[in-house]
């Protein structure tokens, strides 16, 4: 049976930053928002101006803390550094990055914006800091010459528009490219979950102390249910000979193990109610996970990827990428016609930059579930065992169907739709 169609002070004029709002913030819901890299200059920078304008909503006496990895775009930074000067408590973490003399202009930029406008005194209620070089606030691990950086990008707010306890989990850089504005992200923005808040005001803690711990996720801040969410923060540990093939410490393997492809009654496919599994994912240098998707599909899951092909994205082997693309292209005589597959390349001037998941069905035995798991995090091994990283779940049929949306664009718009059995090329 064939499968049914789903398809930028220093250089401030140089990167032209979108305008900080003065009008009246917007009001604050849990929602999904979504860069479309091909759209308007609104449409790209709808992240950023969604942001500045929950910053914009922070009153005097409130607090936002960042976590991120790099800015070279200075429209928030600036929303942040106005924030502070009327009195809201502000305190940002970046990855060394940042502060590196060999880092371009533009991030040199906004690193003085920052330290300038916020200051590094950790004793005051406003400051900036960065994780140590080679490693990241928490996770410390170098597998060869790749080291763990913080990945991270979130923002919490105490309290803005009149909302107190709102998270907004990203895949974003702070960057007018193809990590940032000129790609396809997502932002969840979360409301109503004290639990989801406070775990990760813990988090930003540990990370400001540089609590360093390579199981983080297990021994340092396991996961959190909150409701119908659930946050889950990296690094992850493996006791494996090999730390990029063992399935068994992986969380999102795990999820891929608890889903059931029949027993849906009114979701997923349009003929017998199959569960569909969607994965966009900018670095896919898990082969595990591939096969694991492979493996689903001919159990009779409907499975489609979006994904980038930049063998470089993970430096710890060139082969990780190549390798898991292959599986996922492989021909098949399932009767379910293989993983439907949609690739961007590196040399594509448009491609994906978010990390997300989406389940349309039976999930750890229970049938007709719409669930979301997105992040910083990529389906790479220095996402799950060195980097500071989070993976935040929901479960809301309104957020999954913005998701599904965002899906559907980024899969038709891929410039690479091969057949089972085709050959990778760029």
């Amino acid at each position: 049976m064939r499968k049914f169609v789903v398809v930028s002070m220093m250089v401030a004029a140089a990167l032209v930053p979108a305008k900080v709002s003065a009008a009246t913030p917007l009001a604050v819901t849990t929602e999904a928002v979504f860069t479309k890299p091909t759209g308007t200059e609104a449409e790209q920078r709808a992240i950023v101006n969604r942001v500045i304008s929950l910053i914009d909503g922070a009153a005097a006496g409130s607090r936002i803390r960042v976590a991120l990895f790099y800015a070279d775009d200075n429209a928030i930074p600036t929303a942040l550094v106005a924030a502070r000067n009327r009195g809201v408590s502000v305190q940002a973490i970046f990855d060394h990055r940042m502060a590196d003399t060999g880092e371009s202009a533009a991030i040199k930029a906004v690193w003085a914006q920052l330290v300038s406008g916020l200051g590094t005194d950790r004793s005051a209620s406003s400051w900036v800091m960065t994780c140590p070089a080679g490693r990241g606030c928490v996770g410390t691990l170098r597998i060869g010459t790749v080291a763990a950086i913080n990945h991270n990008k979130f923002f919490l707010f105490s309290n803005t528009s009149g909302t107190s306890n709102v998270v907004v989990q990203s895949s974003a850089n702070l960057h007018n490219g193809r990590d940032g504005t000129k790609g396809y992200n997502n932002a969840l923005i979360m409301t109503g979950h004290t639990a989801l808040f406070s775990a990760y005001e813990g988090y930003f803690g540990d990370m400001a102390a540089l609590r360093a711990d390579n199981n983080y996720y297990d021994t340092g801040r396991p996961p959190v249910t909150d409701g119908n969410a659930k946050i889950h923060f990296f690094p992850r540990a493996t006791t494996a000979a090999s730390q990029y093939r063992d399935p068994t410490e992986d969380t999102m393997y795990t999820v891929l193990d608890h889903i059931d492809c029949f027993g849906n009654t009114s979701t997923g496919t349009t003929d017998n109610h199959r569960t569909i599994i969607r994965v966009n994912q900018h670095a896919f240098t898990r082969p595990y996970l591939a096969e694991k998707l492979v493996e689903l599909d001919a159990a009779g899951c409907y499975v489609e990827v979006v994904q980038n092909y930049a063998p470089d994205d993970d430096s710890s082997s060139v082969s990780l990428a190549e390798e898991s693309l292959r599986d996922l292209l492989a021909r098949t005589g399932s009767a379910y016609n293989g993983v439907l597959v949609r690739y961007y390349c590196d040399s594509d001037p448009v491609w994906t930059h978010s990390k997300y998941l989406l389940v349309e069905g039976k999930y750890y035995g229970v049938a007709d579930r719409r669930i979301v798991w997105t992040g910083s995090a990529n389906f790479s091994t220095n996402s799950l065992r060195q980097s500071d990283e989070t993976v935040l779940q929901l479960e809301d049929s309104t957020v999954f169907g913005q998701y599904l949306a965002d899906f559907r664009a980024a899969r038709d718009s891929a410039p690479h739709q091969p057949a089972n059995g085709a050959a990778i090329t760029c």
